[in-house]
């Protein structure tokens, strides 16, 4: 299972009611708690962990953090090692999956774990059974106390920018997506598992560096890409190894685990420095070796390439059966306004595949009557007119029409609401501003029944399109 929370994979604390006695921070470390035993502050004794006040009023102490890796949690370690007259007499875990830290005050939590009594001084693990993916969990402590470290650990269920490629390169091997170390020569120093960390390295320890070699060879680390595809360029990242950074480096590429293709024929590692080797030809891989020369330390491992549609729309369908009912609803709201739609879509999760997806969409806007039509109509912003970041994108032939063409727009946008009675609907990608324009100077003259038809189909080819997008599923098939 994947590290989600830890501060390894920019796990953080979003807010807590007390930390008097030590930080909320510390939950997230990655090393293992210590003990000082003469180390006071001005508040009282050091303690490693989380610690708040004694409590002298009714009710209980309660932490919030942001996972750095959202997605389904399967484990929970609550650790409280050496606080032993001071640790929480219970505690419970409930999680939302919000996503921004700016909607936790309006999130409906869950709780995953209930109140479940706590020992001192020790480390207990308990297994989760929820299907739901996270973004923030609440660690409630009854009534106050300590905790060392609080570990999640579980699938990884990454947003669309992680999954789908706009611009850009994926990183095929992140710990986001579900890539994985599978086998090293030597991890003296440091698992190879660390190159996936999302996050920026913060020094040697966050990395993978083996111990010296004395004898012929070189070491070597294996991988397992979350996303399987086309390989064009890796980043080697070797900041924080100054004297101990590889001399070179080499990749080899596979399919199956067993046949390899070597992609880059030891180049120059320079230290403490990103390394961006550009393959000269895309190369398709599920595996990934990497060969330092003859040994030392690297930071960070990026595959940047293009992910196979079939790995990219399951880990989406995946995301999509996993969003808490509020936020499936947020998703699909995205593709369609129309409140009687939406909750016909959340109605027929889980979906076994794209086209699932799709089809169900046809049959519930099947039985949309003209006030659910009028209400999706609705949420789109008028030909011309700023909308979301859905409604620009496939507005994008007006952005640069001059200032007499979107003029015309807007009055013809008028004129047709004031004739049909709501807002003028196109399928607006591909099309230019003139194009639109004429289209709705030629629908001006039809019923108020042959326009409800037309912008019916227009508002079932948007949605298809949006859904498509949302769902890494590439043009219509």
């Amino acid at each position: 299972m994947t590290d989600l929370i830890s501060e390894a994979v920019g796990g953080r604390v979003v807010a807590c009611n007390d930390e008097f006695f030590a930080e909320a921070r510390n939950l997230l470390q990655t090393a293992n708690p210590v003990w000082k035993e003469d180390l006071y502050t001005e508040r009282g004794k050091w303690m490693d962990g989380w610690e708040t006040r004694r409590r002298r009023e009714p009710g209980h102490d309660w932490c919030v953090l942001a996972l750095g890796v959202a997605g389904r949690v399967r484990s929970v370690t609550v650790d409280t090692s050496y606080f032993t007259g001071n640790y929480p007499e219970s505690f419970s875990l409930e999680a939302c999956g919000v996503g921004g830290d700016e909607r936790i005050e309006a999130a409906d939590w869950v709780q995953i774990i209930p109140r479940t009594s706590l020992s001192g001084d020790t480390t207990s693990s308990f297994e989760v059974d929820d299907p739901h993916r996270v973004t923030h969990i609440r660690l409630n402590i009854f009534p106050d106390g300590g905790v060392a470290r609080l570990r999640l650990d579980g699938d990884p269920i990454p947003a669309r920018h992680e999954v789908c490629l706009d611009d850009g390169g994926i990183d095929l091997a992140s710990s986001v997506v579900g890539g994985e170390a599978l086998d090293a020569s030597d991890v003296h120093y440091s698992p190879p598992s660390n190159l996936l960390r999302p996050t920026e390295p913060a020094g040697m320890w966050d990395g993978w560096e083996t111990k010296r070699r004395r004898g012929p060879g070189n070491d070597w680390a294996v991988f397992r890409l979350g996303l399987p595809g086309a390989v064009d360029s890796l980043e080697v990242d070797t900041r924080h190894f100054k004297g101990n950074a590889p001399g070179w480096v080499s990749v080899q590429v596979s399919n199956d685990g067993q046949t390899w293709e070597v992609v880059v024929d030891r180049a120059e590692a320079k230290p403490d420095a990103v390394n961006l080797l550009i393959l000269d030809r895309p190369a398709r891989a599920r595996f990934v070796r990497l060969d330092i020369h003859p040994d030392g330390g690297v930071a960070r491992l990026r595959v940047r390439g293009r992910p196979d549609p079939d790995g990219a729309e399951k880990l989406r369908l995946t995301y999509l059966n996993a969003l808490f009912d509020e936020e499936g609803r947020r998703f699909f709201q995205t593709a369609c306004a129309s409140t009687n739609w939406v909750d016909r879509m959340i109605a027929n999760r889980p979906f076994a595949d794209g086209d699932a997806v799709l089809a169900a969409a046809g049959v519930a806007f099947d039985a949309l009557d003209e006030s659910d039509w009028l209400e999706a109509f609705a949420g789109h912003p008028r030909i011309g007119e700023r909308g979301d970041h859905e409604a620009d994108r496939e507005q994008s032939g007006t952005a640069d029409a001059e200032g007499s063409l979107l003029t015309a727009l807007a009055e013809a946008n008028k004129e047709y609401e004031s004739t049909h009675g709501f807002t003028y609907i196109i399928y607006a990608s591909g099309k230019t501003a003139q194009e639109m324009l004429d289209i709705a100077r030629s629908r001006l003259g039809n019923t108020r029944d042959e326009e409800m038809a037309n912008a019916a189909a227009e508002q079932r080819a948007i949605t298809e399109t949006r859904l498509r997008r949302m769902l890494c599923l590439g043009d219509a098939r």
